[in-house]
């Protein structure tokens, strides 16, 4: 059974649907049997504003001797039989009313037969829907104007062991076979479209593929040599998948799981292609083994087997495909090959790319490259040609430059290594990174252009590696904090508004800087902090200092990074404290100095001595806490919770010779001082390149957006303002303090 937690209600309601479509072919196949008698069959009708009853009732009867003569006279239908001992034909036709079927099961609808269905050869057992006026009408609107003239069958070289309901549109195709076409599905202009039993074996047989229930095994990490083997389903989220993989062990599991009862189910399996209502098949050579639920769409691929779509999902334009589950308006498009792999809602491969045995998250992209053996996270994107091997990028958001080679992977014995990533990275132009590497605990850093990654384990967040001297590449810890913090402004809107998967949006929200990436920070200073040797020009590697990993670190880079993460630390703890004392002084008047210090847990608090808890003098190699799990994801009070175990600790850096009275005072000048100069630095960040692209490139003022006009940097500087206000607020509202002589 599924979880019932609302959010998973889209994934639950999509695999009833599957199975009720899978039912409903089922429950068709059974008209076969017995061959030569006439059934009535009542079935869920296709949701449509112009149908009024739940259920019709059908008609499936052998034809007349006068229908099968018009059907077969080379001057009325001019069809045929591929043998005339085995096969056997039936037609299907929608009876007026629930009660009428009995007396509509003898008229005669050769005129419609003529008007549907025309040059086709039939074999093996094939049930022939046609269309009757009135109520069995199909209904066309603006979308599908042409519908009424494409609806029938018409110009197929062979159909055999197939189900053709009325108000399908089968045209102009080489052979389709055991093949359920539902009313206003389509298939225009393909070669062989089949279902096998060879073709579903082999799949069972290479990844577990399971139609029935959506679900099939992808192999991630390493190519060879052992492997993460995980099985995923098509309602799967990031969620299940990071629990499957065990990469929420740290910190365990709180958001909600997609759990279904994964047991093959007996004689629940069709091996049928089923081709739901306005799902399509067009011009495609070979197909094989597909379940196409409504709205999507296999449009000019060269290949597809055993593929299962959810609604607007498409594979299109020389796709070859194979093993393949779609969530909702996932794409796989133009001249991409794809095997064994799983792309959730929005996600896109193509143009150009070839991947296999990998997992694509919400609105993730892909094009013009190579991709393997990978989780490929929400709203991480390869736009041009470079390769990916071996990739463990659960979180994504991250970007993959030209050139870039993710996949040395071999150790020149086996190809068994692999790389774990962090939230945010970006590969530079042309970097090569040697396997192992770890850097989910450096997020959001950047790996510059041609830089040449040796095996190594990372935990300095928000850095910035280049090539160093001495063949040793220099890390500067906190780099886009300190200075490119316009890229993390910019990028909490860009990902906001990027984030276009909205089945996922229960968990794909989360902030850039919240509380598990504090606690990186925390631990990050302090391993810059207390260096393992003292006194040092230059700091080489874990040896000297603890998340360094295989890089050189300069005294000047250390307090960039001491500086970078302790202001964005201050800044979160003291942005929460401000939050909370407005929300206080809005809800209650009156309120004195002392009982706002208790409702923020601020009683007594004198300065103490600054000072770390020193480095830990052996890393832990884990997954950090994802952020879904975080309690602060989706609770405000273990939000300030956390935030108020920051401030704590780092109340002793920002008081200055307090004796408790004045401390609310200081605290909400630092967090003014912090926001202002925060609101500088995009500035400064933005302003750089607009001064060095001016003095370099002709006529660049004229064709970019200055940074005064800058929509990031101008919400940075109105959010200074807005705290500012917040901070006078708070003053007033606790009827004169300290903190008004300051501002």
């Amino acid at each position: 059974m599924a979880s019932n937690h609302p959010a998973l209600l889209p994934f639950i309601e999509s695999r009833q649907t599957r199975h009720a479509y899978i039912d409903r072919t089922q429950t068709l196949l059974s008209a076969f049997t017995p061959k030569d008698q006439d059934v009535t069959i009542t079935l869920p009708n296709i949701k449509t504003n112009d149908e009024r009853r739940p259920t019709s009732t059908y008609i499936i009867r052998s034809p007349s001797s006068k229908e099968l003569a018009v059907l077969l006279d080379p001057q009325q239908c001019n069809c045929r039989l591929s043998d005339t001992s085995s096969s056997s034909i039936k037609l299907m036709y929608r009876a007026a009313g629930n009660g009428e079927a009995p007396s509509m099961a003898t008229w005669d609808v050769s005129s419609s037969l003529k008007d549907q269905v025309h040059n086709c050869c039939f074999g093996g057992q094939v049930i022939i829907g046609v269309l009757l006026d009135g109520p069995d009408a199909v209904v066309v609107d603006a979308k599908r104007k042409r519908m009424s003239n494409m609806i029938g069958i018409s110009n197929n070289g062979l159909i055999q062991n197939s189900i053709l309901e009325p108000g399908c549109a089968i045209h102009n195709n080489s052979e389709v076979s055991n093949t359920h076409v539902m009313k206003y599905a389509a298939i225009i202009g393909c070669g062989s479209l089949t279902c096998t039993e060879e073709t579903v074996a082999k799949a069972s047989k290479s990844c577990a593929f399971d139609m029935y229930n959506g679900s099939m095994d992808v192999e991630v990490g390493p190519e060879a040599g052992g492997g993460r083997v995980v099985t995923v389903n098509i309602e799967s989220t990031l969620v299940d998948l990071c629990h499957a993989l065990n990469i929420d062990s740290n910190g365990g599991t709180s958001a909600p799981l997609v759990q279904f009862d994964s047991t093959k189910t007996e004689g629940k399996e069709v091996v049928m292609n089923v081709l739901c209502p306005h799902s399509s098949i067009l011009h495609t050579p070979q197909t094989n083994h597909v379940h196409l639920l409504p709205h999507s769409s296999i449009d000019s691929a060269t290949s597809v087997a055993s593929a299962l779509l959810l609604p607007q999902s498409t594979i299109k334009n020389g796709c070859t495909v194979s093993h393949a589950l779609l969530q909702w308006n996932a794409t796989l498009t133009s001249q991409s090959d794809a095997h064994h792999v799983f792309l959730m809602e929005r996600s896109e491969v193509g143009p150009h790319s070839f991947t296999a045995n990998a997992i694509y998250g919400p609105d993730s992209h892909v094009s013009g490259g190579e991709v393997h053996c990978t989780i490929f996270g929400p709203n991480a994107n390869s736009h041009h040609q470079s390769l990916l091997i071996g990739i463990l990028w659960p979180l994504g958001r991250g970007n993959v430059g030209y050139g870039s080679n993710v996949g040395s992977n071999h150790t020149g014995r086996i190809p068994d290594q692999e790389t774990s990533v962090g939230e945010g990275t970006f590969w530079g132009l042309g970097c090569v990174i040697k396997f192992p590497v770890d850097l989910t605990s450096a997020p959001y850093s950047i790996i510059a252009a041609g830089v040449q990654l040796p095996p190594q384990r990372i935990g300095l967040p928000f850095s910035l590696i280049t090539d160093g001297p001495g063949g040793m590449n220099q890390l500067t810890p906190g780099w886009l904090l300190h200075y490119s913090p316009y890229t993390i402004a910019r990028s909490e809107v860009k990902f906001a508004n990027r984030r276009t998967a909205k089945r996922h949006d229960f968990y794909t929200g989360w902030k850039i800087l919240r509380g598990g990436v504090m606690d990186m920070l925390v631990d990050a200073r302090d391993a810059l902090l207390f260096p393992k040797v003292k006194s040092a020009k230059i700091f080489k590697g874990e040896k000297d200092i603890g998340g360094l990993g295989a890089n050189q670190l300069t005294e000047k880079g250390r307090q960039i990074g001491i500086r970078a993460y302790t202001d964005a630390l201050q800044r979160y703890a003291l942005r929460g404290l401000l939050q909370r004392l407005v929300e206080l002084v809005n809800s209650q008047k009156g309120l004195t100095l002392v009982e706002a210090l208790h409702h923020v847990g601020l009683d007594d608090v004198v300065s103490q001595s600054s000072g770390g808890v020193g480095a830990s003098s052996k890393p832990v190699v884990d997954w950090p806490v994802l952020p879904w799990n975080e309690a602060s994801h989706s609770d405000p009070e273990a939000l300030w919770k956390h935030q108020h175990s920051i401030l704590m600790k780092e109340i002793p850096s920002i008081i200055r010779n307090g004796n408790g009275n004045d401390t609310l005072s200081q605290l909400l000048q630092k967090c003014i001082a912090l926001e202002k100069d925060h609101a500088v630095r995009v500035y400064k960040s933005k302003s750089r390149d607009d001064v060095r692209g001016a003095a370099t490139v002709p006529g660049y003022k004229d064709v970019h957006v200055a940074a005064e006009k800058d929509s990031v940097v101008l919400a940075a500087k109105e959010e200074a303002a807005m705290v500012q206000k917040e901070v006078i607020l708070v003053e007033e509202a606790l009827g004169g303090t300290a903190v008004r002589s300051r501002l």
